[in-house]
């Protein structure tokens, strides 16, 4: 897939601290356990130096800086790495695309995932990571511990609300997924190359998957603008780019209706300021006036 790198500069420069730094978890947070080697900070140029693949999501979805402490005891290390995003959004988003299917660990004052190899945490404007290095089960407590002590460090921030545009009714539980570009688009579906809904690394689209009682099931994408003119802009460029391998069955003033490589079905349509695209449509939708 080819991606314009446009939206990753516009990142960087929007990028500046929106709170105060985070505070680790002094020695002894759990007997035995000290801090091992320096803080290491990182700002977004540098993430690509820091991630094995994956920072371009992270650059997307608004990244401020990386913050990186070691605990050491008994000989084991386990880390925190801090990512501090431009929001809660912007957390949220990157926690949801991370986590895939959430086993939340009991005694965690935040969201939470994980295991005895890895625990995820979301707290505020920060999506963090706790990593095992060694992978022994009997480390899970000292995991608790820290991840106890990290989230009390923040503050717990306003609620969330860029979800809200999805329907709840048919939703399948725990699908749910923030997008704000290209990189967590393809996590759901291929429309096309580049930045397809012009979401510029700036505006939340939300995605869900849905199943009806008789069984049938689709995703839905659904991608608010500031203006109906931004909105048919975007539109306009998603059917103008769709991808060669969709092939359109349906066409309207606002709406087509389009069948995948794979045999599904898709219908994208242009609501006032927003677009819908429904996908992996099992049969053709209905045909529209519209």
């Amino acid at each position: 897939m080819r991606i314009a790198p446009f939206f990753l500069l516009l990142v960087l420069l929007a990028s500046s601290p929106l709170a105060a730094a985070l505070e680790f978890p002094a020695d002894g947070f759990f007997p035995g356990w000290r801090r091992s080697g320096p803080l290491e900070t990182y700002a977004p140029t540098a993430l690509y130096n820091v991630i094995d693949g994956g920072a371009e999501l992270f650059l997307e979805m608004g990244f401020v800086d990386l913050r990186i402490q070691k605990y050491s005891g008994g000989g084991v290390e386990i880390a925190v790495e801090a990512y501090r995003m431009e929001n809660a959004a912007a957390a949220l988003g990157i926690y949801l695309l991370k986590c895939g299917r959430e086993t939340p660990l009991a005694g965690i004052d935040a969201r939470n995932s994980g295991d005895h190899f890895q625990v995820a945490l979301l707290r505020n404007d920060h999506f963090i990571f706790i990593n095992n290095f060694s992978g022994r089960a009997e480390l899970l407590p000292v995991m608790t511990a820290l991840a106890r002590a990290v989230v009390s460090a923040i503050p717990p921030g306003a609620a969330v609300e860029e979800l809200g545009i999805l329907p709840a009714r048919d939703m399948v539980p725990g699908s749910a997924l923030l997008l704000r570009g290209p990189y967590s688009l393809q996590a759901i579906y291929t429309l096309g190359d580049g930045d397809i809904l012009q979401l510029e690394g700036k505006r939340f689209a939300a995605s869900a998957e849905y199943r009806d009682p008789s069984g049938a099931g689709h995703a839905l994408i659904v991608a608010p603008y500031e203006d109906e003119a931004k909105a048919a802009a975007a539109f306009a460029n998603l059917r103008r780019n769709l991808d060669p391998y969709h092939r359109v069955l349906e066409t309207g003033e606002s709406h087509f209706v389009f069948k995948d490589f794979q045999g599904l079905f898709g219908r994208a349509e242009l609501s006032g300021p927003r677009i819908e695209i429904r996908i992996k449509l099992a049969e053709q939708p209905a045909r529209s006036g519209k």
